[in-house]
């Protein structure tokens, strides 16, 4: 699968975008996928596995993983760091059950390992896909050359380097110590690896 296109709002809906847990969902949704993609501004696990997330608008919520005790999830372990991005597949809102409260996404018991981590922030990460889709990896990430024998970053497999020159410039230089790992998350949740 291609690197998706994180505008896409179909694709990346906002929070306030997401369908309701209140609302039959269409016949169709079953074939549809979205995600939701938010940074970890905090956790605030007390009863049950809770974070607080940012969205691309900045809008606070609440991300609970149901049915587990408050010790049972190390967010940390699993990369669900404070600044990194929650990759939360197929969300759906619960509204507020007061006025002027907010609501929250809630991950179904069983269903923690599906939300993922890209270790970064959301507007690297949003940086990082849009090179990717621009064609990042198709020639040299050093000197730009396509033609010839071109080697693969070890560490993402997303980047292209003609000899060990390009890749010590590329790594420098280029920028690409800093997003190797964002790569690398994107790569492997959406099918690349």
């Amino acid at each position: 699968m291609p690197t998706p296109d994180f505008t896409n709002t179909a694709l990346f809906p906002t929070y306030d975008a997401l369908p309701e847990t209140t609302t039959p969902a269409p016949d169709n949704e079953q074939d549809e996928d979205w995600f939701l993609l938010a940074q970890v501004k905090d956790d605030m696990t007390i009863a049950k596995p809770t974070l607080v997330l940012l969205d691309r608008t900045s809008d606070p919520f609440a991300l609970i993983f149901d049915g587990l005790d408050p010790g049972a999830l190390d967010f940390k372990a699993l990369g669900l760091r404070k600044g990194c991005t929650a990759v939360v597949p197929r969300a759906r809102r619960t509204p507020p059950r007061e006025e002027g409260k907010r609501g929250f996404v809630s991950v179904p018991r069983g269903a923690a390992a599906t939300v993922r981590a890209i270790p970064a922030g959301l507007e690297r990460v949003l940086a990082v896909g849009e090179r990717l889709r621009a064609g990042v990896g198709e020639g040299c990430e050093g000197c730009g050359k396509v033609e010839g024998a071109l080697s693969r970053c070890e560490g993402c497999r997303g980047v292209r380097y003609c000899g060990k020159e390009c890749q010590v410039k590329g790594w420098g230089e280029g920028g690409h110590k800093g997003e190797c790992k964002v790569i690398k998350a994107i790569r492997g949740i959406w099918g690349e690896e």
